[in-house]
């Protein structure tokens, strides 16, 4: 996709690529007349959020919220820009590329009237997608904490897990952005911009940071709520493992009661008329007082 922008005397275009399917640095050295450097930079799925600027091209970093959940939890992925005087590619891929037609609507409200000013709203737009991402998580949680309340089960605390996990990797990913956003604003290429995009850039941080602290909100609250379901669980094995105790000890009574006086000898009350009545009357008492004893020390 590719767009013509800006006044008239200051024309520049926007492109958004998708490199899903580009998996070779010379395909991108050759269509888009990036260095080396820069095109392994756009094939790396692993870059962190970061940006360099090398006094006339601007390349920046920025994680958003992948398209589709994996193993049923969030994941992110990076987003790579390209910016110079004239011109500001956007590589996206599959998972990344439904934020293009967002930034497409805000650029029909929004005057991006140089690419430095359509990068600050790009940024503004990803800060801006975490959000509805991090409420619905919210949702879920207090969907899920009322089911665990009523029955905490193995399944309840696998989604538990998996809310975790993706609010791990959003967390991770906003604070990441805050950083980058953060370096942008202290290069030299910022000091030539106009005021109405430093402002522009400004609500993009403030907007970066609102998602990290709404993530970082949200993951402190899921782990503290694993910490007590957790020790919710381990409570209740430890109350199954004392059960299991004393009833283990309680019949150690019969047990040996009933072994000896199963050995072929000759023994007490075996030659008695109603001699089985008084040994178990006799297992009754010791169990009675083996009870006594395990209550005073265990409860």
């Amino acid at each position: 996709m590719q767009m013509n922008l800006g006044e008239e005397g200051k024309k520049y275009y926007w492109r958004a690529v998708d490199v899903s399917n580009i998996t070779d640095v010379e395909t991108l050295e050759k269509k888009f007349d990036l260095t080396e450097e820069m095109s392994e930079y756009v094939l790396d799925s692993n870059e962190r959020a970061r940006v360099d600027y090398d006094g006339k091209n601007l390349f920046a970093v920025i994680h958003v919220p992948a398209f589709t959940q994996n193993d049923g939890h969030y994941e992110t992925r990076s987003i790579k820009f390209f910016v110079n005087a004239d011109s500001i590619f956007m590589f996206v891929t599959y998972d990344t590329n439904y934020i293009v037609p967002q930034i497409e609507k805000l650029i029909e409200v929004e005057e991006a009237s140089s690419p430095m000013m359509l990068l600050f709203l790009c940024l503004f737009v990803i800060s801006d997608s975490f959000l509805p991402i991090l409420d619905k998580l919210n949702e879920e949680r207090l969907h899920l904490n009322r089911r665990l309340r009523n029955n905490t089960n193995n399944q309840g605390i696998w989604d538990l897990s998996d809310l975790e996990v993706g609010l791990i990797y959003l967390g991770a990913a906003t604070r990441q952005n805050v950083v980058a956003i953060r370096q942008m604003r202290i290069t030299t290429a910022i000091k030539k911009c106009s005021n109405a995009e430093k402002e522009q850039l400004e609500d993009a941080y403030i907007e970066a940071k609102q998602a990290s602290e709404m993530a970082d909100m949200a993951s402190s609250i899921v782990e503290q709520m694993s910490g007590m379901y957790n020790n919710l669980i381990n409570i209740r094995l430890n109350e199954t493992m004392r059960i299991m105790t004393v009833w283990s000890l309680l019949m150690t009574i019969p047990t040996i009661i009933s072994g000896f006086f199963g050995m072929n000898v000759d023994l007490p009350f075996t030659t008695m008329k109603g001699g089985w009545i008084l040994i178990t009357l006799i297992t009754a008492v010791l169990l009675w007082i083996m009870w006594k004893f395990i209550w005073k020390k265990l409860w």
